[in-house]
């Protein structure tokens, strides 16, 4: 009872200073008077709200992944146990998805194997699918895309009309630049939607595309080899770049210690700092760093890298790749959180890896 009371009495002080001050230091500190109390869901309410007000705040950004984790983890441990008291299928699925919305794809994989074991649900074999998805995009790795596309083959198998199944399976063959094989599924698509106008129009591109398209082996191997889908090299809009992306380069490059701040995505690189030739040599090096990085761990098997320190005479490098590029802090002293939390902002998010 004492800590119900002092846990309302810290909301209340925190609620009155977020009402007199909204700022940054004021919704964190709301948050974490939630959070106190286990409030998990108006934790992440308190972040939405600051978030909305002031952009991407890396600490609210991480309060609010925390909280949202938090609550996961709650609910798969609910899940388990009503799962050992009545198993069924919407259980099952509730807590494949759970976990696969968390990143963990192992155990959201095994899930699905099991609730396939137990039930013989076709919905299990088109989330093992799902999953093995999410591992190719991530990891490029042509097995977990050769896989994906057996298991939905066998749901289609059982229901040649999935809707589900069909559009993931052409988002496989799309990505990885197999043009025959989407357009046969797209075929497919407009005899269940016939007329429908995204179809239509996308059924028009990819078959204007068909006569250089490569076997979907060869497409499966140059992904893997090269580490890029057919999509990755589209380059970041320059007015929103202009809007969004420099002014926070400038805000790290500002930083006691920070020789220099950079972002490159596609063939796209800016640069705080370092100026002329210097400048674009720097980014190459980032950029060629972030490329060998991931390339060397896709054949270890080791997943997405989520974070790459180098350290040495230089001073440190923090790089973060993401879903939105890559961005780097050069600094002169050693690597820190700090750093990797001011850079999440730039790049996405990279959580639901196979390798997280």
């Amino acid at each position: 009872m004492l800590d119900r009371l002092l846990s309302r009495g810290r909301m209340r002080t925190a609620a009155r200073r977020l009402a007199a001050s909204p700022s940054i230091p004021n919704y964190i500190l709301l948050a974490q008077a939630h959070a106190a109390a286990g409030q998990l869901q108006d934790v992440v309410r308190v972040c939405d709200e600051g978030l909305r007000l002031h952009g991407g705040d890396a600490e609210l950004l991480r309060l609010k992944s925390r909280a949202e984790t938090l609550s996961r983890e709650d609910r798969v441990r609910e899940l388990q146990r009503e799962l050992k008291s009545s198993p069924r299928p919407a259980l099952w699925k509730e807590l494949c998805e759970t976990l696969l919305a968390g990143g963990h794809l192992a155990r959201a994989e095994k899930v699905a194997e099991e609730w396939h074991g137990q039930c013989k649900d076709v919905d299990a074999l088109y989330h093992r699918a799902l999953v093995r998805s999410e591992r190719y995009f991530a990891d490029r790795r042509r097995d977990d895309a050769r896989l994906c596309l057996d298991v939905l083959g066998a749901v289609l198998a059982e229901r040649p009309d999935c809707e589900s199944s069909l559009r993931l399976m052409l988002s496989v063959y799309s990505r990885c630049g197999a043009w025959q094989e989407a357009r046969t599924i797209l075929a497919r698509l407009l005899e269940l939607f016939p007329g429908e106008p995204s179809l239509e129009a996308r059924f028009r591109t990819i078959s204007s595309l068909t006569r250089e398209s490569r076997s979907l082996d060869q497409a499966l191997r140059e992904v893997e080899r090269t580490g890029k889908f057919v999509d990755d090299d589209l380059e970041v809009d320059r007015s929103d770049a202009s809007q969004t992306i420099r002014p926070l380069l400038k805000e790290l490059a500002a930083q006691a210690g920070v020789n220099g701040a950079f972002y490159v995505r596609g063939g796209t690189a800016l640069v705080q700092g370092p100026r002329g030739a210097s400048a674009e040599r720097y980014a190459r090096g980032v950029r060629e760093l972030v490329s060998s990085t991931r390339s060397f761990s896709r054949r270890l098997g080791l997943g997405q890298p989520l974070s790459i320190q180098l350290e040495g005479d230089f001073g440190s490098l923090t790089i973060r790749p993401g879903t939105l590029g890559a961005a780097a802090i050069w600094s002169d002293g050693p690597a820190n959180a700090h750093y990797e939390r001011a850079l999440a902002p730039l790049v996405g998010n990279e959580s639901r890896t196979a390798g997280a």
